[in-house]
């Protein structure tokens, strides 16, 4: 009876005991590689967009204006102070981002709901499959308008087939249900998930790192190209070689009834009675997640209008090279250190060392004037994402296995909805203040990282030891 507390309706056969991970072969360890390569194609593409739409913009706004630096930077050459068409030009690029997150951003939501949950049901391997493929067509979209010179607006109509098809945060719960399946209930999930991350981190570093030097020794054209080769690539190993994980029920129809059950399996949570008990423990982990994750995938665009622009003026290969240098700090470095923070601290203790180390590097990329700054904040900051990984398994240990992929599209749903939520807050803000103090939009991130900070010790405090699905089933009569 305690067990069936914790189960949804009786139609679906739910795990009641301890799961024993399928064996694994050299197949099963292809998420790894699909990441990698997916993020690095994501990164090639992404930051080539973020440095050509400020130039069209400027081309279309100001023909006459001297030609800016073409590899990335809006300054004039020679510019010693920020000119009117360089604010009109940020206040364009920073609304034209808002435009894409929503694009992307809303029917993601919608389809990350639904994604994670079915895969539960009808396999993991579609679930990697059809983010890749909304992926690949708008990558090919923005290949097409930087070579012809079309017009960007075009570019919303791939962030919108991106979005239905679930974005490229449905890759990342593909990755992290797929290792929920295959690792123990313990510890081991926790690491599992930080070494993904630690490949996304690989992903982000040469992405950033390459994407410079690739525009600067040819044009925009050929990072883009080898986003969509890659991304093409990737869709091969998926179809032919990636092992599925779950059982399949091909056989069951997805109908609305299914739907409705689906999107309740995944909000169940964090409201249904049968987790009473455990249930604040899943929405204030859900809030950390939200108020941290609006900070670390919500703020990537302004990132690249704060350095081309005034007083550091940056080009293609500063920014570069200064992403690889974040990505080396936070997804490699630290996320390389997990497992030895474990050795002494828990899961919610590393998460609250992530969170101080945001702050600090808010705060000071804020108050930035030079080159040196920024660096700084990049090493001071290198433990920030840690706080993302260390809520995931948290969450995940406390699922059972039967719904972890119900786990994952929820989580994925928000952190689509971080996005939207982060663009549009911080590109106004940095909008409506680059005028008067363009860091102000970092306190602001900086502020939201302590709402966290403090939901994090608040939890760490009421909750000694996170629990696992296992004691939560055998605690459930005292509930």
């Amino acid at each position: 009876m305690a067990e069936g507390k914790l189960q949804t309706p009786a139609t679906i056969t739910s795990v009641q005991t301890k799961s024993t991970p399928p064996s694994k072969s050299w197949r099963h360890y292809l998420p790894v590689v699909i990441l990698f390569v997916s993020i690095f194609s994501f990164i090639l593409s992404y930051t080539t967009a973020g440095l050509y739409v400020p130039l069209y913009i400027s081309r279309k706004l100001f023909p006459t204006r001297t030609m800016p630096v073409s590899t990335g930077s809006i300054c004039i050459v020679n510019e010693t102070k920020v000119s009117p068409e360089s604010e009109i030009i940020q206040e364009e690029a920073a609304t034209f981002s808002i435009y894409t997150t929503l694009a992307s951003g809303i029917p993601a939501v919608v389809s990350t709901l639904f994604l994670g949950a079915f895969s539960d049901q009808f396999g993991r391997t579609f679930l990697f499959l059809a983010p890749m493929v909304g992926q690949l067509i708008s990558k090919t979209i923005l290949l097409f308008c930087i070579y012809y010179d079309l017009d960007i607006n075009y570019i919303l109509i791939g962030s919108f087939v991106e979005g239905f098809l679930g974005g490229y945060l449905a890759i990342l719960m593909a990755s992290f249900a797929y290792i929920a399946d295959i690792t123990e209930n313990n510890k081991q999930r926790s690491a599992a998930i930080a070494f993904l991350e630690m490949a996304i981190g690989v992903g982000v570093v040469l992405g950033r790192f390459s994407t410079g030097y690739i525009i600067k020794a040819t044009n925009y054209v050929w990072p883009q190209m080898i986003a969509v080769c890659g991304l093409t690539l990737i869709i091969f190993i998926i179809i032919f070689v990636l092992p599925e994980t779950r059982t399949l029920n091909n056989d069951k129809m997805i109908t609305r009834g299914s739907c409705t059950y689906y999107l309740r399996s995944m909000v169940s949570f964090y409201i249904s009675e049968s987790n009473k008990g455990v249930r604040w423990k899943y929405n204030v982990c859900i809030l950390i997640f939200f108020a941290t994750g609006i900070t670390v995938v919500g703020k990537s665009s302004v990132d690249l209008l704060y350095l081309i622009s005034q007083p550091f003026c940056w080009d293609s290969v500063k920014v570069g090279l200064y992403g690889a240098v974040v990505g080396l700090f936070q997804n490699v470095i630290c996320m390389g250190m997990v497992k030895v923070f474990h050795l002494c601290l828990s899961d919610e203790w590393v998460a609250i060392l992530g969170s101080v180390s945001g702050i600090s590097a808010f705060v000071i990329i804020s108050l930035a004037a030079t080159d040196v700054t920024l660096y700084v904040a990049a090493v001071v900051g290198g433990g920030s994402v840690l706080t993302l990984p260390m809520i995931r398994g948290i969450m995940s240990r406390m699922t059972t296995p039967d719904k972890q992929g119900a786990l994952f599209g929820g989580i994925a749903a928000v952190e689509t909805a971080c996005s939207i939520v982060g663009s549009a807050i911080f590109n106004s803000t940095y909008s409506n203040t680059v005028s008067f103090f363009k860091g102000t939009v970092y306190l602001v991130m900086a502020g939201i990282i302590c709402i966290a900070l403090i939901l994090l010790i608040v939890f760490s405090i009421c909750s000694r030891q996170t629990p696992t699905y296992e004691t939560i089933i055998e605690e459930a009569p005292n509930h």
